[in-house]
């Protein structure tokens, strides 16, 4: 005799959740690392002056790194999501 075991639907929705919620802090955590790390070429590239005499900082810290993945990614969503939407024209919805 064998048990058959099926899932029920919420078990299904909680475990997309959960799966999402990795997935989200995983790209968290890698644009974090990217910013963190890449700020140090980043910041010789677009402010060479400032950090030469040392107004801008070429290393930041994990918190200032998240700081900025959260304000990118806001703008993000709010340019791509439709809040910020700007129309080519008349009639495009």
């Amino acid at each position: 005799m064998k048990l058959k075991i099926t899932p029920k639907k919420g078990a299904k929705i909680a475990g997309l959740i959960g799966l999402g919620v990795i997935v989200a802090f995983f790209n968290v955590f890698v644009a974090l690392l990217l910013i963190k790390f890449g700020w140090a070429k980043i910041s010789v590239i677009l402010f060479s002056g400032l950090v030469e005499k040392g107004d801008v900082n070429a290393l930041i810290s994990f918190k200032d790194a998240f700081i900025i993945a959260i304000i990118i990614y806001a703008l993000k969503e709010a340019l791509g999501t439709g809040i910020a939407k700007v129309n080519k024209g008349k009639n495009e919805k």
